[in-house]
């Protein structure tokens, strides 16, 4: 039936389900970090132990993969590679641990906005012009996000939710380092040396936290970091076909994907509440989509 398609039409096709594939990734990754956090296999890992484990085994399979990829991996941009690398670092910490305290779709959301906070920065770090449509619609989103937060009438907020929303201002910090590195340098050499840099800071800390984990457990973090890194190469595979513009609505697919899951092992089921949040933040999130796919049109 693909046949049918032209070229174009079916790389369109193909990244479209790369994006699905990695959003799919993503959110078991998601999944295994509550799992590990909950004791569930063991005696419980401690959220940054498992962000360490996420950038570390993530650099032993791009050293393996480093034989295939002819890559230098000297770079001028050193800073900015150490900088991109500690903000994601700081921002994976803490989704991790809001992953742990609230549910695991509000966390997931939440992180969705992200890319709104990285719309924000652009306009003072790369100098890029926003539209009052692409304003009106962050704006939505972080209404999205306040609804997550969950206020209440004598206006204490979570403190777990309002932790990730800071998790989500970093990782929009990271994803401007990132815009800059990809203009210059290729993903492979970029992810390397993410991965090497996060995995090499978060060693320094990792004695405060480290707790030997048990068979099971060793086998969750590894495949942590493969599901996220799997996740990452089909993510940066399906931009490359496409417009990321046009991808991004399917890569809300990956709460779909952590509810389903949620409910499949821990039989969790998110209230009115995350529901609409999460309605809010990828409705303002597609509104910004389908506004960047227009202008590029």
């Amino acid at each position: 039936m693909i046949n049918r398609f032209n070229q174009k039409e079916k790389q369109i096709i193909l990244s479209i389900l790369f994006m699905i594939a990695a959003s799919c990734s993503f959110a078991c990754g998601s999944i295994l970090t509550k799992i590990l956090g909950n004791s569930l296999l063991g005696d419980g890992v401690n959220p940054f132990q498992i962000a360490h484990a996420r950038f570390f085994f993530s650099f032993i399979f791009l050293v393996l993969l480093s034989r295939f990829y002819k890559t230098e991996f000297k770079s001028n941009l050193i800073k900015i590679h150490v900088l991109r690398s500690c903000f994601g670092l700081l921002g994976i910490s803490i989704w991790f641990t809001s992953i742990l305290y609230i549910p695991v779709s509000d966390a997931t959301a939440i992180n969705f906005l992200n890319p709104i906070f990285a719309m924000i920065f652009a306009v003072y770090f790369l100098r890029e012009q926003i539209d009052l449509i692409r304003w009106s619609a962050a704006l939505i989103s972080l209404t999205g996000g306040l609804i997550l937060i969950r206020p209440s009438l004598d206006l204490t907020l979570n403190p777990i939710a309002l932790l990730c929303l800071f998790g989500a201002i970093i990782m929009g910090l990271e994803i401007i380092c990132i815009k800059f590195l990809t203009s210059k340098e290729s993903i492979f050499k970029i992810l390397f040396l993410n991965n090497l840099i996060a995995s090499f800071v978060a060693s320094i800390f990792l004695p405060l936290t480290f707790k030997l984990p048990s068979i099971y457990e060793l086998f969750g973090l590894i495949s942590i970091a493969l599901f996220f890194l799997t996740g990452q190469f089909l993510f940066l595979n399906s931009i490359k076909r496409a417009e990321a513009s046009l991808l991004m609505p399917f890569f809300y697919s990956t709460i779909i994907f952590v509810v389903f899951l949620d409910l499949i092992i821990f039989r969790f089921i998110p209230d009115l509440v995350s529901f609409a949040g999460a309605s809010i933040i990828i409705l303002g999130a597609l509104i910004i989509s389908f506004r960047e796919l227009k202008i590029k049109n």
